[in-house]
């Protein structure tokens, strides 16, 4: 166990490392764990981002609670084993992914990610093993711009915003919502920065 002072001249909202009790939350990453204390009802992102310099748990970890993946703005209850999974398992890019693996990079939960199955997600089905997908197959698949879409929006666009948000969705999101966001967050964007908008229309 990962053991830490107290610093004074940084104020720790969720308690500092203690014996485990009851109302205690465990933080796991890798082979590092530590046992937090009122940290109870704070949200995941908060403990990540307390706890990311003792754990060095990267910020783009995935978050599981008692082996279940959440997202970042869970309240954490009494007892919850906080887990942060690195996205992509150490793998090098080229390298088969897990199905594991595969959830954790894309935020999926496993009903999802048998949906995506159904609807022709590429796989690397070999008999006697389990499922596995190439990363650079599963993000051309992902990368569909649909059709009337504005100029300027890239397929890269399209399946970086699935990834990026589809973990804080319950439902399965498509590329016609990844649309929808970027669209959305453009407009917001000319409203809150008008000037900048105006040069970027006169590029496009």
């Amino acid at each position: 166990m990962v053991a830490v002072r107290n610093r004074s001249d940084r104020p720790n909202p969720i308690g500092f490392p203690g014996v485990a009790t009851a109302c205690s939350v465990k933080v796991i990453y890798g082979a590092n764990d530590i046992i937090l204390s009122n940290s109870v009802g704070q949200s995941v992102a908060s403990i990540h981002i307390w706890t990311r310099e003792v754990l060095n748990a990267p910020r783009w970890c995935v978050p599981f609670i008692n082996g279940q993946r959440f997202g970042r703005h869970y309240r954490v209850l009494p007892g919850d084993t906080v887990e942060f999974v690195y996205p992509w398992g150490f793998k090098g890019s080229d390298e088969p992914m897990s199905a594991q693996d595969l959830m954790a990079w894309r935020g999926l939960t496993a009903e999802q990610y048998e949906q995506l199955l159904r609807q022709g997600l590429p796989s690397i089905r070999v008999k006697g093993q389990e499922v596995r997908h190439q990363r650079e197959s599963v993000k051309e698949w992902f990368s569909v711009v649909p059709p009337g879409a504005p100029k300027w929006i890239t397929g890269n666009e399209i399946e970086d915003t699935l990834r990026v948000w589809q973990r804080y969705y319950r439902q399965l999101l498509t590329a016609d919502d990844a649309l929808e966001i970027l669209i959305n967050v453009h407009n917001l964007l000319d409203v809150m920065y008008p000037k900048v908008g105006e040069g970027r229309e006169a590029i496009r």
